[in-house]
């Protein structure tokens, strides 16, 4: 309808300056056209659902999670385990047959307890954030793995001590807040936003940057922060007030599905940059911006590594 209602004011225009006039409009309407029509062509959350791979992936880690190394079940990590299973946990010997005797330790001291609160997949990888173990005992997890042909190819982790809400500055646990993925077909550009957040602030340390990145509201569930910015900021504060020095060297494992990235990163904490500090950071992104974080922090003895792999 604009296209030909600016074809009858073509007819009637009289000077050449009301026909410049009307043709920028119609320019202007045919674009505002196009736009709406890729828009709609565009996939929206309801529509944009994991491949059947992706699925695939994401029961096998959670069989190996819950059946494998929550219930010793070895059949299931027989079954859903390469033989040349690649560890990056800096507990558990490489391989399957590493796996395995992890398991059999954890058994004897009488079995794990595991809730997954979140699950992620991206490509060949897969991403679960987990409690283990109860009361005093607990641990929060992120473990990563890398999926070949339906099996377990490569694990990564790191793991934290548990704190609830009464003994958070912020009020929440580190487990806690929205689980529900949505925004698929925006996946790369939320990467792209926390990658590029993940970089500017925490591997160069320019801090003044998170202001440009953060929303409002803006939920934390790192125990020692208060929610929003000011929060963040006020926690970046007291640490260098203390003398503590905190940084990322490098960010090498990226998972992204949706609404959700999750970024693993080594660096350093503590009165210097010596020794090795794993980094993994969980963010909700929300219209373009960070609306809710976890995390989970672990100094690393590389000596006492069972295994050549490192923790990335």
């Amino acid at each position: 309808m604009a296209l030909s209602a600016r074809g009858d004011v073509y007819q009637r225009a009289r000077h050449a300056s009301v026909l410049a006039c009307v043709a920028a409009l119609g320019a202007a309407l045919f674009a505002v056209a196009c736009g709406n029509e890729d828009d709609s062509s565009e996939p929206d959350t309801a529509t944009v659902e994991l491949g059947p791979q992706q699925k695939a992936n994401i029961e096998v880690a959670t069989r190996v999670i819950e059946e494998g190394l929550g219930k010793g079940d070895v059949a299931v990590i027989d079954e859903l385990v390469r033989p040349d299973y690649i560890q990056h946990n800096v507990q558990a010997n490489d391989g399957r047959q590493g796996l395995l005797e992890f398991v059999a330790f954890l058994q004897a001291q009488g079995g794990t307890a595991v809730e997954i609160h979140r699950k992620l997949a991206d490509g060949d990888r897969v991403a679960l954030h987990s409690t283990y173990g109860t009361g005093l005992d607990r641990r929060v997890a992120f473990d990563v793995f890398r999926l070949e042909n339906g099996q377990l190819a490569e694990h990564w982790d790191a793991l934290q001590t548990y704190v609830d809400e009464t003994n958070s500055v912020n009020g929440n646990t580190m487990v806690d807040g929205s689980t529900t993925i949505q925004d698929r077909q925006l996946t790369e550009q939320n990467r792209q936003l926390v990658t590029t957040m993940v970089r500017e602030v925490f591997v160069e340390g320019q801090l003044a940057r998170l202001a440009d990145y953060v929303g409002d509201p803006y939920i934390q569930h790192n125990p020692l922060s208060d929610n929003g910015l000011v929060g963040a900021q006020a926690f970046f504060n007291a640490v260098a007030a203390q003398g503590v020095l905190v940084g990322y060297t490098e960010s090498p494992l990226v998972v992204a599905e949706g609404n959700f990235v999750l970024v693993g990163s080594a660096g350093y904490l503590g009165v210097n940059t010596e020794g090795v500090t794993v980094f993994y950071d969980l963010f909700r992104v929300d219209q373009g911006k960070l609306v809710e974080h976890w995390d989970v922090i672990q100094a690393i003895d590389l000596d006492a590594i069972p295994h050549d792999n490192g923790p990335f």
